[in-house]
């Protein structure tokens, strides 16, 4: 295994940003040294995994270790999983007056995960073209609920508190990282009339909403300068308040192209009512971002147009933001040709990256961190911030199917806890048009809060 200074210098990173030190890595063959400052001492990486640097479906297979076996603490549980080609050795952590030797490669299953690897290039896609959970190493071996990434992280912490005792690590708080995705501002206000009293039928014939079906008309009328307050989508200052009554900051994410009609938003970004809803969540300290259209995903041009569009609008609203962010449209994502798209676009973040089959830690980590290609083997500018959960994943019938219920919350919050187990942030996805009576309200506000 040769490593390219590029990637020691995406390590090096990675590490910066996890532990708050400049660390020192150097390759030696296939066994990476870790070195801080003038110490004599050091941490070596016995045994790089080639299957940690290869892209596609992987001969990967997954192992298991006892932390408490070693005289080491699990943060989440004393078992770990450990993703790796060969069974491990007896013994993984050797401690000696050098510093120790570690006989598992945590840096191959960190780039590994981090950056995507097992993605690029598959096709056993879903009927988005999405790489689904089930068809990942995480699900199939039972760790897709554990940031695995994190476990080995706070492994390797405990080894490097040991070898230099006298280090002083960055501490990391617990955050919530809200977000919701604009796809249906409102259920009528972008309609045509046609379009309204098709709904108005729906309402009645498939919902038995006949209250919602005879206030239609009048809501769809009463949109003209702003959306209706009675329209059920219309859940934008009822999200900022609880944002706001929590210290929290909600993110707004808004469709700003048009390339599959059927798929993307009624609205245009320059519509008033539009820029009227970006300027009200600015100045009430929220954030505006990006949400790139349906067939975007694999369109780097599209994407750049798209980003340039809604800086556009937020500059003649007077919208100044230290970092623009979003999410792609129904989670498409093709690595690593979005990311780098994204990157290009300079756009500071995407949170793109988490399964739409099911919850949990696709990238292995609920930390934001820097993004990587490995096809061009080049350190971006762009940072990842992994989506943990997304509000339909749970409650939608098409995937988990647990309905607005104390199931889903309790399926939320045991996410929820283990994000903070490694304090780490708790990044979840929330339309505003995902709302559908008191019950959906309650979870929501539960979700937040407990």
């Amino acid at each position: 295994m040769i490593f390219s200074k590029e990637q020691l210098k995406w390590f090096q990173k990675i590490f910066f940003e996890r532990y708050g030190v400049n660390f020192l890595f150097e390759s030696n063959g296939d066994v990476l040294i870790l070195k801080y400052n003038k110490s004599e001492k050091s941490i070596i990486f016995s045994n790089s995994d080639i299957g940690f640097y290869k892209f596609g479906e992987t001969n990967l297979e997954c192992y298991e270790w006892n932390a408490e076996s070693e005289n080491m603490q699990g943060v989440i549980e004393p078992i770990l999983k450990a993703p790796s080609t060969t069974p491990l050795t007896s013994k993984l952590i050797i401690f000696d007056n050098k510093g120790a030797v570690i006989n598992y490669d945590i840096l191959g299953l960190t780039y590994w995960m981090l950056n995507r690897l097992e993605e690029i290039h598959r096709t056993d896609l879903d009927n988005h073209e999405r790489f689904p959970a089930i068809n990942s190493h995480a699900y199939k071996y039972d760790y897709l609920e554990r940031p695995i990434v994190d476990e080995w992280l706070d492994i390797l912490q405990q080894v490097i508190q040991r070898v230099w005792p006298n280090l002083k690590l960055k501490k990391h708080q617990f955050s919530i990282k809200v977000s919701h995705d604009v796809d249906v501002p409102s259920r009528f206000a972008f309609s045509t009339p046609f379009s309204v009293i098709k709904s108005m039928a729906s309402l009645v014939l498939k919902n038995n909403n006949i209250k919602l079906a005879l206030m239609a008309p009048f809501i769809y009328l009463g949109s003209k300068n702003k959306i209706h307050p009675l329209d059920p989508y219309n859940t934008f200052d009822w999200l900022m308040n609880i944002s706001e009554k929590n210290n929290l900051k909600s993110a707004f994410y808004f469709i700003c192209g048009r390339t599959d009609k059927s798929k993307d938003a009624l609205y245009e970004p320059e519509h008033p009512i539009i820029k009227k809803m970006m300027l009200e969540i600015y100045k009430r300290g929220h954030e505006v971002g990006l949400h790139p259209s349906y067939n975007s995903y694999n369109n780097p041009e599209q994407i750049n147009f798209e980003a340039q569009r809604l800086k556009k609008v937020c500059k003649e609203l007077g919208i100044e933001q230290s970092q623009w962010g979003g999410r792609m449209h129904f989670l498409r994502w093709s690595h690593p040709t979005t990311l780098q798209a994204w990157n290009d676009a300079e756009m500071s973040y995407d949170s793109t990256l988490g399964y739409a089959d099911r919850p949990g830690f696709r990238c292995g980590t609920c930390y934001e961190y820097t993004g990587f290609n490995p096809v061009t083997d080049e350190i971006l500018n762009i940072r990842i911030r992994p989506l943990i959960i997304m509000d339909c994943s749970v409650i939608a019938k098409h995937y988990m199917g647990l309905g607005y219920t104390e199931k889903a919350l309790d399926q939320i919050i045991n996410y929820k806890r283990v994000c903070e187990k490694v304090e780490g942030n708790f990044t979840f996805l929330w339309h505003n048009s995902f709302f559908n009576g008191k019950h959906s309200f309650k979870l929501y506000k539960d979700v937040i809060e407990s």
